[in-house]
């Protein structure tokens, strides 16, 4: 072999090599380069702001996984590439953060406009669609004042017995300014058959809460709502709870607060059974909620513990009717839309059948989107 064609081939095989060994490499692209930048005591971060919480900062870093929560006070300037649709008190903008004021402002520009933007007033905060247009931010762009919560619990067995059973938990809420509106759905149903036996229905029962609120002095407020309901089981052919009155939220921050509420309703009960009378009467709606979100938990990071209590006692003296009802959540998220959440509710209401009873408990482990 020549000595020409001897260095011929060591110059192809080093080529080849630097291919298949990773040397070609692919030049990021100019949407990958954009980043923003956060500077903490001193640190400087490149990555990507996911989302403003009421003390910190969720910042994903470049070329790493999961999310860091900073709080605002430790954050001595801000300034993003990327461009956010941010809506508060009405108003929804476009645009670019260049710095944070007092620990509780956002500098922002929208085009040649600087605004001045608490973050206590911000509705919702999300990556426009001009620089991410996959189709889950443009839903959240599309319905930037609406957050929420679908879970589902299925459990099918075949064998020596059959068993369906589903769970589905929804929660939505609306907010924009000082109108707010909510929807509670909680429905369960489950059926069971052994080898031999008819099939049984252990439950089919449905849990709707449709509120208005409006927030018109800081976190008092008035609402007006209906109640609505049913249990098969529990011979509940349907309930209705129209009710109004008077709330206030004592906020300590926004993932914990505590809301109390009082007004006046009518509760109207129809039964399955027709030996059961059904009942009319009015009632006084109260009602204690709340929310405490517990940040840096070992093993899970992020732990969540909401719940409410609603009663409903008769304002009629010629009966001893009352309606109870509780739930109470703890959620885990398990990524930024994945939570899984444990869910115990307790039932107590005057039912006439003595076989039934006042009181019915439920605990249930679901899966859940968060969005």
């Amino acid at each position: 072999m020549s000595i020409q064609l001897y260095k011929i081939l060591l110059v192809a095989v080093g080529f080849s090599c630097i291919l298949f060994a990773g040397g070609n490499i692919k030049k990021s692209s100019e949407k990958e380069e954009i980043k923003d930048t956060i500077v903490v005591h001193g640190m400087v971060l490149y990555g990507q702001v996911m989302n403003l919480g009421p003390e910190k900062l969720s910042f994903k870093l470049l070329y790493s996984e999961g999310l860091n929560h900073i709080a605002y006070k430790d954050i001595e300037s801000i300034s993003t590439k990327y461009n956010y649709h941010i809506s508060f008190k009405r108003i929804d903008i476009e645009g670019r953060v260049i710095g944070i004021e007092d620990n509780e402002y956002l500098k922002v520009m929208e085009g040649e406009n600087l605004r001045t933007i608490k973050i206590a007033d911000i509705d919702n905060f999300v990556m426009s669609t001009t620089d991410d247009d996959s189709f889950e931010n443009r839903v959240r762009n599309k319905f930037p004042y609406i957050k929420g919560n679908v879970n589902v619990g299925l459990e099918l067995e075949n064998g020596t017995s059959e068993k369906n059973k589903i769970d589905i938990l929804l929660n939505l809420l609306h907010k924009q300014a000082e109108h707010e509106t909510s929807l509670y759905l909680d429905y369960a149903y489950e059926t069971t058959q052994t080898e031999g036996t008819a099939l049984v229905q252990n439950k089919d029962e449905l849990v709707g809460i449709f509120l208005y609120k409006n927030h018109y002095k800081n976190d008092t407020f008035y609402y007006g709502g209906l109640s609505a309901d049913y249990d098969r089981p529990r011979h509940i052919k349907s309930r209705y709870i129209p009710n109004a009155g008077w709330g206030h939220r004592f906020r300590f921050d926004k993932n914990k607060w505590l809301e109390s509420s009082a007004g006046l309703g009518y509760a109207r009960t129809l039964y399955t059974d027709e030996l059961i009378e059904d009942k009319k009467f009015p009632v006084a709606a109260l009602q204690l909620s709340g929310k405490y979100q517990f940040d840096d938990v070992a093993v899970v990071d992020t732990l969540i513990v909401d719940g409410f209590m609603i009663y409903y006692p008769s304002l009629t003296h010629s009966n001893n009717d009352w309606i109870f009802r509780s739930n109470l959540n703890l959620t885990v998220p398990l990524f930024d839309f994945l939570s899984i959440k444990l869910v115990y509710n307790l039932i107590n209401d005057s039912n006439p059948n003595p076989e039934v009873g006042n009181n019915k408990t439920t605990t249930k482990l679901l899966f859940g989107v968060d969005f």
